[in-house]
């Protein structure tokens, strides 16, 4: 018992080492990374030279959040009521206790149901009110809000830090344009981690294949789609048994590869196809290449074959709620991608698994692409009424640096030390994945939304005939990126 504790505790420090590095190199800040207070508790933040204190009191100020009430695939929690001796909830209050005694505030949630989000925002905006502070606001809603000028531009908050690494750099390079950035993305809830899309692996089905771990293609930049059509045609062994493709019964047979009509999107922005570029601060269309239409030919040699790929979208799963990752327990899937807030449903997964990023295209392509899940993630936003916001910046910023500081040890204490998923593998994994992840901007500004939808029902389906699809949309989404830039520039 004592060396399994032992392992745990050093893979934990470990995944803590080798996140927080990758995060700091890839902010391109100055601030100094440490490992202090990784021994097992989560150790309140120091006042170091990394970090200037603003020196601040703000007589009591309710710092409220208008957040969602629950979510199952996420953790939106930013605010916790209480200690419950709960390892996440417990970090997340005690951080903000620390932060409340520093400044004299309380910070509070307002916590309501997803759909009443965008609501209550354009209501409390359009009658002048500033009782949020700050909203996690979701991706696929929030466009149309930051056009009509709901939001307020970070960039134009000096107490805002936002080049820093305890701010997201890519997603906030992604989603600048004409100088301006209505949204951020942080550790200041676990929502953006999770929300990233990863493919999880059954170590006990690739032992009795006798196929490798793809940590090492990982590493060497040779994990494409090619292989893992390769491993899922290995995996795949329907022996006549269809129940995936006509009911829900149980059975025998073993396949590739598990997921729903998201994924191929995923994939293709994995393999560097977003579809959206810019020129000269501009978007560009990039649908509609040579390149593009090979990529979607590629999906479908993984979508089109029986048995490798399973849609839960055109299938009734076993499991109740049709849910992929629970599918996955029931050790007939060789992988399941899903987004990484999945890994709570494995914490009493017997088999041994691990996580892997989403496949290149080719090995020549320059590195991974993780994408956020553009279906409701929630991403850091202030409302355009906010009345102070010099004392939001400072708060926001504080509690993204005491964040990047202090989380990141008890959530893998929660939900990466467990079998399959506590080793230096699976740790450098993570790290590719946290570096590489980012948002699909095409999505964000309703560009790209309705081709995306249309791609994916063709390319799950194993049809890559989708140049009609791209001709029929491109008009609209030239369309809509005038209007939106005509808005920025305005």
């Amino acid at each position: 018992m004592m060396k399994k504790k032992a392992l745990t505790a050093a893979a934990s420090l470990l995944l803590c080492a080798l996140l927080l590095a990758s995060c700091g190199a890839a902010g391109g800040g100055t601030t100094a990374v440490t490992t202090a207070g990784m021994s097992g508790e989560t150790s309140a933040v120091t006042e170091a030279d990394e970090y200037k204190y603003p020196d601040a009191d703000y007589g009591g100020h309710t710092f409220l959040i208008l957040n969602q009430d629950e979510c199952d695939w996420a953790n939106m929690l930013i605010a916790p009521d209480e200690s419950n001796g709960e390892l996440i909830n417990d970090a997340l209050y005690n951080r903000n206790v620390r932060i409340e005694e520093k400044f004299n505030v309380k910070i509070k949630e307002q916590r309501v149901p997803y759909d009443d989000i965008k609501k209550i925002t354009k209501n409390v905006v359009t009658a002048g009110d500033d009782t949020y502070d700050m909203i996690p606001f979701p991706l696929n809603e929030m466009g149309a809000l930051i056009t009509e000028n709901y939001f307020v531009d970070l960039l134009s908050v000096d107490s805002l830090n936002l080049t820093e690494p305890w701010w997201d750099q890519t997603v906030i390079g992604d989603a600048t344009m004409n100088g301006k950035c209505y949204l951020a993305s942080s550790d200041i809830s676990f929502f953006p981690f999770e929300a990233t899309w990863v493919i999880y692996f059954n170590r006990g089905i690739l032992d009795n294949l006798g196929l490798d771990v793809p940590y090492d293609l990982v590493r060497d930049g040779k994990w494409t789609l090619d292989r893992l059509i390769e491993y899922t045609a290995a995996a795949s062994d329907i022996n006549s048994d269809d129940s995936f493709k006509y009911d829900a019964v149980s059975g025998t047979a073993q396949y590739g590869m598990l997921s729903h009509d998201q994924l191929m999107n995923v994939m293709l922005f994995g393999a560097d196809e977003k579809l959206v570029s810019f020129d000269d601060g501009s978007p560009v269309y990039t649908g509609n290449t040579d390149r593009f239409y090979s990529v979607c030919s590629k999906i479908t040699q993984l979508t089109a074959p029986d048995g490798q790929y399973i849609d839960r979208t055109l299938v009734k799963l076993a499991t109740p709620t049709n849910n992929s990752v629970l599918e996955f327990k029931n050790n007939r899937f060789l992988f399941v991608s899903e987004t990484l807030g999945h890994i709570k449903d494995l914490r009493d997964f017997e088999s041994e698994f691990g996580v892997l990023p989403m496949p290149k295209y080719e090995e020549t392509q320059d590195a991974y692409y993780s994408m956020i899940a553009t279906w409701g993630t929630l991403l850091t936003t202030i409302p355009v009424t906010n009345g102070d916001t010099e004392r939001t910046g400072v708060i926001l910023d504080v509690l993204a640096y005491d964040s990047y500081k202090t989380l990141m040890e008890p959530y893998y204490e929660t939900y990466l030390t467990q079998k399959g998923a506590r080793d230096e593998d699976s740790a450098e994994m993570l790290r590719i994945i946290r570096d590489s992840r980012t948002l699909n901007v095409g999505v964000l500004f309703n560009w790209t939304s309705d081709v995306l939808t249309k791609l994916d029902a063709a390319l799950c389906k194993g049809n890559s005939d989708v140049a009609s699809i791209v001709e029929k949309q491109l008009a609209k989404i030239e369309s809509n990126m005038e209007k939106s830039m005509e808005l920025f520039n305005s």
